[in-house]
């Protein structure tokens, strides 16, 4: 037996040598030496979602938190090839697992099969369920998620609607119909708001109606203060730029505004009602468009308040290189010296060359040359009169 254990002694040391191991009982040395001469490949969760899934490595690292707790490839291998046999491509795939990696989690026979089947019976065909994973891969986890991407679908009147508003929220299936969504959309119908207004909503500010109904009423209430009252066409594109304004904020943005603009409080309500989104403009681009209206064109504070829509527009693409066109034509006398810069501006562009540069390739040439390179994104045209 002494001899025996000799042996043993001598294999394990030769196999896996180890300081002051002779002092180790005899079983705590069997088991590191089984422990040190195993294979060391084992499931690598970052690893899996670049090589099998197509995540990139920054996509992987975020989508690891979740799925730690796998210890093997052999279920998300078999989600994959459940949605593969159904007919979602792999570019989806690899969405819907970059969206909500939990997809990998699923179990195929009693969470997969009967969403899938679900999706089927609300009508939508197989590339739709396969666009469908890419943006919203949570429905396949809930029924009831099910059950409202119906209402919408029907409410939206097609797929290719509903996909745009879930692309622009993922969260939308997961508010309550009865609690959250049905609400809003009566008090908007108090309002005013028709159906397809609603629906133009749905589509432009999907988490609008993710929030508490007295948020929106809120939002509608500012909108009105603003100057957009609730029978204006324009009140529901209000409630989109005030909705993505922070409620603390609304109150500084109004005297930013006033102030860059260089308006009285109603002539801002006059400028939201014609143009709501001037709301969103960033400060900075609204800065600079502004300076060059006033100093660059020439335009006092009442002609451009009276014109938000002017402000809309790109200063190196449209406003900057359309006013050289100007001042070079109204240096050479090509035009009358009061043409009006805004109709200049909101001219189509097609027709602003047959108006105003080809008539002149002769009398202005390189002018036309110059104002295609502004156009095209390259520097605003410098023309000599």
């Amino acid at each position: 037996m002494l001899r025996l254990r000799g042996h043993l002694l001598s294999a394990v040391r030769a196999a896996s040598p180890l300081p002051a191991a002779s002092s180790l009982p005899l079983h705590r040395l069997f088991l590191y030496s089984i422990k040190n001469t195993a294979p060391a490949s084992q499931f690598v969760v970052e690893d899996y979602l670049t090589t099998s899934c197509g995540l990139t490595p920054e996509q992987a690292r975020k989508a690891s938190r979740f799925l730690s707790h796998l210890k093997s490839p052999a279920n998300p291998d078999a989600v994959r090839a459940f949605l593969a046999g159904i007919g979602v491509s792999k570019a989806d795939l690899t969405a819907g697992i970059a969206r909500d990696p939990r997809l990998l989690c699923c179990n195929v026979d009693k969470t997969l099969t009967p969403r899938i089947a679900q999706l089927r019976d609300i009508g939508l065909s197989p590339p739709q369920i396969s666009s469908l994973i890419s943006v919203a891969p949570n429905v396949s986890r809930s029924p009831s998620m099910v059950h409202r991407l119906a209402f919408y679908l029907s409410f939206l009147g097609s797929y290719d609607k509903l996909h745009t508003a879930l692309k622009r929220s993922t969260y939308l299936p997961t508010q309550n119909l009865e609690r959250v969504v049905k609400p809003i959309m009566a008090f908007l119908r108090q309002s005013g708001l028709s159906d397809s207004d609603i629906a133009n909503l749905l589509l432009r500010a999907p988490r609008l109606f993710t929030l508490e109904t007295d948020r929106v009423k809120e939002i509608a209430l500012c909108a009105e203060m603003l100057g957009v009252p609730r029978s204006s066409t324009m009140f529901k594109y209000a409630l989109v730029s005030i909705y993505s304004i922070s409620p603390g904020k609304i109150n500084a943005r109004s005297d930013f505004l006033k102030k860059t603009l260089g308006c009285s409080e109603a002539e801002l309500g006059a400028a939201v009602r014609k143009l709501p989104n001037v709301l969103n403009f960033s400060e900075g681009r609204l800065t600079r468009v502004v300076d060059f209206l006033k100093t660059g064109v020439g335009l006092d504070s009442k002609y451009i308040v009276r014109r938000p829509a002017i402000l809309g527009y790109s200063l190196p693409r449209r406003l900057m290189p359309r006013h050289y066109v100007l001042k070079a034509l109204k240096a050479k006398g090509l035009v009358e010296k009061d043409v009006d810069f805004f109709s200049a501006v909101v001219m189509a562009e097609k027709n602003f060359m047959k108006r105003f540069l080809d008539p002149c390739k002769d009398s202005a040439p390189g002018l036309a040359d110059a104002y295609a390179a502004a156009y095209a994104g390259q520097v605003a045209p410098v023309v000599q009169p």
